[in-house]
Formats: structure tokens, sequence, C-alpha cells
């Protein structure tokens, strides 16, 4: 039976984003502090944060039950980076690609090999989304002063939703037991492909001044990839929904 995961917390972000202050040289002047000499028009972000794998697949169901692997064990860290382009005050449309990888050393849980020694493998997930989004601001943005100045809000807080491919590899390599011979063998398991993905946010801009901003964000995502021929025993696809929270540093332009 699939098992559900009903842990939806965030397990901890990163702040690893203030290497983007160290090039101010590639930064161009737009204003003076608190405000810019015009509206922008878009802006770039990196992000770093965390994402769970809900996992809830034929095949994680069997690793969880064979295997020391449960399923917190393919959750990972996750880097990204996204150009947005304003298409209305409170419009944005964002393209983004972003990395994350986990990797589990593991053993059977009930096997052993001729000198009782475990049987032992490594799997690994890699996955590389790269979505188009639409984002809605709550709020005004900020506000036009005269004819030459814009000054950002502090905070304002948004909803979004996109659509996608994920490319993922999935890998298992090691040691394993034929069930039927019960005898011990090496192999390795790959599965390579490409998914399509639906994606629902929601974050809260924080304004750093009139060129910077940092954004926190929640989303969840919804992929099912398909299984290679190697894991043919497995009848369903590779789940890979989740949730994520990034935080990030974005540049106005």
């Amino acid at each position: 039976m699939r098992r559900n995961r009903t842990s939806w917390a965030l397990r901890g972000i990163p702040l690893a984003l203030a290497a983007a202050f160290a090039a101010p040289g590639l930064l161009v002047a737009q204003g003076g502090p608190g405000f810019l000499f015009r509206d922008p028009h878009g802006s770039i972000r990196l992000e770093t944060g965390y994402g769970l794998q809900l996992a809830n697949s034929d095949i994680f169901d069997f690793y969880h039950d064979e295997l020391t692997v449960s399923r917190k064990d393919f959750d990972a860290p996750y880097l990204g980076a996204e150009i947005a382009a304003r298409v209305g005050q409170r419009w944005d449309v964002a393209v983004g690609v972003g990395f994350s990888r986990s990797s589990k050393a593991s053993e059977f849980r009930d096997w052993v090999d001729n000198n009782e020694n475990p049987i032992e493998q490594v799997t690994a997930l890699r996955t590389v989304p790269v979505t188009l989004s639409a984002k809605y601001y709550l709020a005004e943005r900020g506000r036009s002063v005269g004819r030459f100045a814009w000054v950002p809000n502090t905070v304002t807080p948004y909803v979004g939703a996109g659509v996608g491919v994920v490319s993922y590899r999935f890998e298992q390599t090691g040691d394993f037991v034929d069930f039927a011979s019960l005898d011990i063998f090496y192999d390795q398991y790959v599965s390579t492909g490409q998914a399509a993905l639906l994606r629902g946010l929601a974050g809260v801009s924080v304004s750093l001044g009139g060129q910077f901003e940092l954004t926190g964000e929640a989303r969840y995502q919804h992929a099912q990839g398909e299984l290679g021929n190697r894991f043919d025993e497995f009848d369903d696809s590779l789940d890979l929904s989740g949730v994520q929270g990034v935080i990030g540093i974005a540049i106005r332009f």
C-alpha cells in the first residue's frame, strides 16, 4: 500500500545568497538610496532553499520496505535562478531554472551475503526543472514620485502558478539480491527523461532599497516521470512531486 508523507514543514532554508552582493562592478546604478529613476522593467534573482519529495510511487515503497531508505532521504537542497519581466502593475512573467540532487547509501534490511556482510548500494535522484510562471502581487509594488523617481514598497506578498519541464536522472548502483535464486549480483539501474511539471507558489518580496529585494517563496509542484526498462517490475511512474521553500536575492532593472 502506498504511504503518503504527512510532514509538510520546511526543514531548513540555507541563507547562502550573500555572495550575490560580491559583484558590484556588474551592477548599473539606476538611482539613489531607496528609489530608482524610473519604474523597473523586471528583475534577475538567484535563489536557494530545500525541497521535500513526496516519493509516492511503488518503487519508493519497495525501497522503503526492502532497503534502509526512507522517503525523506530523497529531500535535497535546491539552487536556482529566475528572470522576470513586468507585464503590468501587479503582474510578472518569469522564466526559471533549478537544480537539486539527493544521494543515499543503503543496504538490504533483511539480507546479508555469505560472509554476513551487508548488501550495499547507493540511490541518487537528480532533477533540473525549467519553468514559465505568472505572478500576481497582492498590493502595489511601489509608487512614482513626480516624473523622475520610483519608490518601492517595503513588503509585497504575491501568488502565482507555472508550467514547465523537469529533466531527471534516477540511479541505483551496488549489490542486489535475486529473490528467485537468492544470488547476490552487482548492477547499475538508471532511468532518465523529462516530465511535464505544474507549479503553484506563494511568496513575499521585501525591498532592500531601490535596486535589491529579498524574496521568500513556498512552492508545490506536481510531476510524474517514466521509469526506464531496467525498472519494468514496477508498474507505475516515478513520483517527482514535492514542496520547496526558497529564499532569494533579486536585482531590479
